[in-house]
């Protein structure tokens, strides 16, 4: 298995566990996983870290971004929404359709909405 899976199982095994506790949540911001994105790589910028923020867009269906963030930021004052602001600014161009097709995919066992 190569790093990069795994570090994307790990970062994936986070997630799940965090929003089946947090069922009223649909954004979270974590430590970015070492390894979780293939184009982030090295340091982050001096006086910054790597986090990740993690949209859940249905139950299964979720997004990752990566996005660098002062050191000292109070990441666990941030709300969905604000959450949602700073997804969308780093995230790539289409991010707001990227979204929406997350929301209308019918997984397995899921009831219809």
């Amino acid at each position: 298995m190569s790093g990069k899976i795994l570090a994307v199982e790990i970062a994936t095994a986070g997630d799940v566990s965090w929003f089946s506790k947090h069922p009223d949540r649909r954004l979270r911001i974590r430590n970015m996983v070492v390894g979780e994105f293939s184009d982030v790589d090295g340091q982050p910028p001096v006086g910054m870290a790597w986090r990740t923020i993690v949209l859940e867009a249905q139950p299964g269906a979720r997004s990752r971004q990566a996005i660098a963030l002062p050191i000292g930021m109070d990441v666990d004052a941030f709300d969905d929404d604000d959450l949602f602001d700073l997804f969308l600014r780093v995230a790539p161009p289409g991010a707001r359709k990227m979204i929406a097709a997350l929301r209308q995919v019918k997984l397995p066992g899921r009831p219809k909405n």
